[in-house]
């Protein structure tokens, strides 16, 4: 029997789709078990609690790195990257300061344990989440292209590389994670208190 054109490409979507599906259960299991530890990540224990064999858990993430690397791509795409990518981008470089700073912590409100977590396995193994490291990498390099920017427009305290240095420890998640934590602040009030920190350190009166 002749399977038509039609059949044989919605066949073929069909098991695109259950591929996908297994791929993002797989996912959403690691980062359920990364959201109660920091403990290293077990493959084993994810492919039992996704449901699936660890021959299907091994054909889509190969290695522990490769699905920690999925886990936080993951939690990007849900936290709106791309708005981080765009405030970059504001004509004002205080209001792009500003918009920058929002953003990072809007990731990290998104799924606040998820982050702590996977920030505490990339500190004690950093080969083991290396998108993670990107990101830091890519944290400094948008830092040191804001305090340019307000050193271009006169609206910088100080010299840049102080100013980096200031805004790498006042924007990071362990300082918006302490306010929330230690001082019992919501999400949107730590993100306040670390928008007027960012300012007040490196932002010269215009």
């Amino acid at each position: 029997m002749t399977v038509s054109p039609g059949r044989r490409r919605y066949r073929m979507s069909a098991r695109a789709d259950a591929v996908s599906r297994t791929r993002q259960r797989i996912i959403d299991a690691a980062a359920d078990r990364i959201r109660g530890s920091a403990e290293p990540l077990a493959l084993l224990d994810v492919a039992a609690h996704a449901g699936v064999s660890r021959a299907t858990l091994y054909r889509h993430f190969p290695s522990v790195t490769s699905l920690l690397d999925a886990v936080a791509a993951d939690l990007l795409a849900r936290a709106r990257f791309e708005r981080l990518l765009a405030a970059l981008e504001a004509p004002d470089p205080v209001q792009a300061l500003r918009e920058v700073t929002i953003a990072g912590t809007g990731i990290w409100a998104a799924d606040t344990a998820l982050v702590r977590n996977l920030l505490g396995m990339a500190r004690a193994a950093p080969e083991v989440v290396p998108v993670i490291d990107q990101l830091e990498r890519g944290r400094q390099a948008a830092l040191e292209r804001l305090a340019v920017r307000l050193h271009q427009a006169g609206r910088l305290r100080g010299g840049i590389s102080g100013a980096v240095d200031l805004l790498l420890v006042v924007t990071a998640f362990a300082a918006w994670d302490e306010l929330c934590t230690a001082r019992g602040r919501s999400p949107a009030s730590a993100t306040a208190a670390i928008v007027d920190l960012a300012m007040r350190a490196v932002v010269a009166d215009g």
